[in-house]
């Protein structure tokens, strides 16, 4: 195979595999290898990278295929050939790896398809890839297991095959792709191919062996993508459709003030021959780049822009041809968005999320200020505010001013109205329960106290209740308890602990805080009865 294919660091990655094989043969100390574990990580980078542009380089044929499968599809079926045959052996020779592996270090079946081979304790073991795959005898090596070398080689054998095929008129790319599968000379004895590269060697090398093949496959398998891809289009010296596309960069509908700007393409060019872009009156300037020419004015006045010109595209001959275009875009002021992220109302006492924002102007130059209440920036850079409507405020609505600078002066925008509300009084609970329920004495005596809830309510807020009146009632007798905070005192515990069936538990005028800096106490309408059953 082409080392021109290869980058520089695999080429060096190759010769040092080369010494390290001639270290080995001399008996040098054992560490040498450790030198294969570095090799075979590096080989492995390459054929991970490999795999990444593999898989672009298909997605590219594939789309061909799709827009043209009468032209593209000869490459496309040769190419899908060769893809389902390296893949093949990339799957087998992971296979032979993981088995070697779990031999090495007698690993239960299945450890080897995900241990490094850093991990293996016996790396200078010289008899599992003999034993795995060439077996008792060299001269006749296995083909009962799929491990066998044997059965390896037949398959880089139908590959090397399948290449011929896919370029049957060029014996030099052929040879140069094909993986060598000779007989080799070594120590003045010629060796068969799966002899000289899994006998008797240690496992670092045979595993490093069996990656350098891995490589070697996928390498050759993006050469002959590559080359497929180009193929399709060698002789094209004309395109069979032409179309002008105007394409904005920020859309057609732009604020005062704002730049436009378009990138007008053909939609078939060579870069050696960009188009030539020639616009009607003022229209204003046009750079090229790649083959890509693009347009660019600053807006001043408002209202839809009209504008076009003459695209002139060079062919392989030399001569031009011209293709005229129109476009429109719009331009607006700037328009204000407010939007509430939990609400639709401004709750007095709370911290309102506001998100405010102005297509056209960086949010951070937005001046918001809401009379009556406190602006938070809580993000200003993302249009992120609270706004804090004061607890005393006696109006219904406040009003959302912005205001920024366009074009080099000071704008305050129409205001936005919200609805300015109190926040709703929570509601007494004991036990979950509310207003008149009936519970056997067991039930009665869990309780532990009384809560006040906000139910359904857009904000998650928490109340701590602050007093209430407890009443006992046993037939004509009655007994009432001031209690301060949430939880029952000890004389309440004890009263209820005496309550029997048709005895009366009432609490009433219960008064609530909510759990917050600067919050005033509340008086909560409604009330709980108990009735033992």
């Amino acid at each position: 195979m082409g080392l021109s294919d290869l980058p520089p660091r695999q080429k060096m990655i190759n010769l040092m595999y080369l010494v390290l094989l001639c270290l080995l043969a001399m008996n040098v100390s054992k560490e040498i290898l450790n030198s294969f574990l570095i090799i075979n990580q590096g080989l492995n980078r390459t054929t991970e990278n490999f795999d990444k542009q593999l898989d672009v380089a298909y997605q590219n044929l594939a789309n061909a295929f799709r827009d043209d499968s009468l032209k593209v599809g000869p490459y496309f079926r040769k190419a899908e050939i060769i893809r389902t045959e390296a893949a093949e052996i990339v799957d087998q020779i992971e296979f032979i790896k993981a088995r070697l592996k779990e031999k090495a270090d007698g690993l239960e079946a299945g450890a080897g398809d995900t241990m490094k081979l850093e991990d293996i304790q016996n790396l200078d073991n010289q008899d599992i890839g003999a034993e795995l795959m060439i077996g008792q005898d060299q001269v006749n090596p296995c083909t009962d297991n799929p491990t066998c070398a044997l059965l390896l080689k037949e398959r880089l054998e139908a590959f090397n095959a399948s290449i011929a095929e896919t370029f049957p008129d060029n014996e030099a790319l052929v040879r140069e792709l094909q993986i060598p599968l000779e007989a080799q000379k070594q120590h003045d004895l010629v060796e068969e191919w799966e002899v000289a590269n899994f006998y008797h060697l240690p496992l670092a090398a045979t595993i490093t062996n069996l990656t350098r093949f891995q490589a070697a496959v996928r390498n050759s398998e993006a050469v002959i993508v590559k080359r497929l891809s180009r193929d399709i289009f060698i002789g094209d010296d004309s395109f069979d459709t032409l179309a002008v596309k105007v394409i904005p960069h920020y859309g057609t509908y732009i604020n005062q003030g704002d730049s436009f700007k378009a990138d007008i393409i053909v939609a078939a060019f060579r870069k050696t021959k960009p188009p030539l872009v020639e616009l009607r009156g003022n229209s204003g300037p046009v750079s090229y780049e790649n083959g890509v020419a693009t347009f660019g004015v600053k807006t001043n006045a408002v209202g839809p822009q009209k504008w076009g010109g003459t695209v002139k595209l060079q062919n392989m001959a030399g001569d031009w041809s011209s293709y005229d275009f129109e476009h429109e875009y719009l331009v607006s002021r700037p328009n204000l968005v407010v939007s509430p992220r939990a609400m639709n109302v401004l709750y007095k006492g709370l911290e309102n999320p506001i998100d405010i924002s102005m297509a056209g102007i960086p949010s951070e130059d937005l001046r918001v200020s809401v009379p009556g209440c406190k602006v938070v920036a809580k993000d200003r850079s993302r249009g992120m505010y609270d706004i804090i409507p004061n607890a005393g405020n006696t109006n219904n609505t406040v009003n959302i001013s912005v205001s920024a600078e366009v074009n080099g002066q000071l704008e305050t925008f129409t205001p936005i109205e919200y609805r300015l509300k109190t926040v709703p009084k929570p509601v007494p609970r004991f036990r979950g329960k509310t207003g008149y329920v009936k519970m056997s004495p067991a039930e009665l005596r869990t309780g532990r106290g009384i809560a006040a809830k906000l139910d359904n309510f857009v904000f998650n807020l928490h109340y701590d209740v602050v007093s209430y009146k407890v009443m006992i009632r046993n037939g004509d007798r009655s007994i009432t308890y001031n209690v301060t905070g949430g939880q029952f005192p000890q004389e309440v515990k004890r009263a209820i602990q005496t309550m029997r069936k048709g005895h009366v538990l009432s609490i009433y005028d219960v008064v609530a805080k909510m759990n917050k800096e600067g919050a005033k106490n509340r008086p909560l309408e409604g009330s709980i009865i108990v009735e033992v059953k």
